[in-house]
């Protein structure tokens, strides 16, 4: 698949997903949440929304391409095995002027399902 933006790894199988922002993460959890659980993750961006939906998918281990400083501690305080290639203090939305809109929505949120319950409007029709 080219353009991966998420990787899952189970079980010795490989799932990936080629939708940009929380679109796999989310349609993951709607449809079947049990692949998350207990799974490694490789995502594109890791920001603080990413890291309350894989902690409420009961995720593993984590890998950021890009991680940031809210989701790094988010996972720290969950004991969730986490890495980086590159950490940023926060995630910017697509034209780079601003924090991402999904990162505002979850910014004083602290429970992974509140999270989840928060964005699944926005992506599940």
């Amino acid at each position: 698949m080219e353009n991966v933006t998420c990787t899952v790894i189970k079980d010795g199988k490989t799932y990936q997903s080629d939708l940009g922002g929380l679109r796999p993460l989310m349609k993951w959890l709607n449809e079947e949440p049990e692949l998350l659980e207990g799974s490694e993750v490789i995502d594109k961006v890791v920001g603080k929304a990413s890291a309350m939906l894989l902690t409420y998918g009961k995720v593993r281990k984590i890998h950021g391409k890009l991680m940031s400083k809210t989701a790094d501690n988010f996972l720290n305080a969950h004991g969730i095995e986490h890495s980086w290639d590159v950490m940023t203090d926060y995630i910017l939305n697509q034209d780079k002027t601003d924090m991402c809109p999904m990162e505002k929505k979850v910014k004083d949120l602290n429970e992974p399902e509140e999270a989840f319950q928060t964005l699944k409007p926005i992506f599940i029709k």
